[in-house]
């Protein structure tokens, strides 16, 4: 049997018509052709290869289908990231059945607007029901960074975008100066906390 070559998919960006589309429900079977297959193998390698960022959903390469892929891993900045065995996941159909308690500012970007960053208000933690790439049903609940993440490409699947959510238009910014101002002041507030510690074990 040939075995298909794993291939890099191209992004949509903003003003792509399919961004703005309601993404189609994948039957069971559907999931386990071998087309919807090689659209997750190609998906995770593109989203490897290109390190666009921690999640991607199909209407970003172009394919309406309700399908998007969680790649949570460390990166320069995200050094030491929570340890989840959720932060690796393929969710197909999703659908947010439960919050929790109030939503909260954090600042987002997309691949598909690329060099854009702002606060958006995301829930802490998430209840979702979807198919996995075995087209096994599941309903989990999800808190921290991979809530926000799969609220965010949940959004891209209801032809919904991070910006249609920004309240405080203020917190618009580049990626550049993201990087300088928001991602910097973590690192220094992360630094002075360890120093705050062992200076308070110290005094013991």
């Amino acid at each position: 049997m040939k075995i298909a070559k794993t291939s890099l998919l191209r992004r949509t960006q903003f003003g792509n018509p399919i961004l703005r589309t309601k993404a189609r429900q994948l039957a069971k079977s559907e999931i386990l052709s071998p087309v919807i297959k090689k659209l997750i193998t190609d998906m995770r390698y593109t989203l490897a290869y290109k390190k666009y960022g921690v999640g991607l959903a199909a209407p970003q390469i172009g394919q309406g289908v309700a399908l998007c892929i969680i790649e949570i891993k460390p990166t320069k900045l995200r050094p030491k990231l929570p340890k989840s065995k959720w932060a690796s996941l393929i969710v197909v159909n999703p659908k947010i059945v439960k919050v929790y308690g109030r939503r909260q500012q954090v600042y987002e970007g997309c691949i598909s607007f690329a060099e854009v960053f702002a606060k958006v208000p995301r829930h802490k933690k998430i209840r979702v029901k979807y198919l996995n790439e075995k087209a096994a049903t599941h309903q989990k609940d999800f808190k921290g960074l991979v809530a926000q993440v799969l609220q965010h490409e949940i959004d891209h699947l209801n032809g919904i975008l991070f910006v249609d959510k920004v309240k405080d238009t203020s917190s618009y910014m580049t990626a550049a100066e993201y990087k300088k101002r928001i991602v910097k002041n973590k690192k220094q507030s992360t630094k002075n906390k360890k120093q705050n510690t062992i200076s308070a074990d110290n005094d013991k």
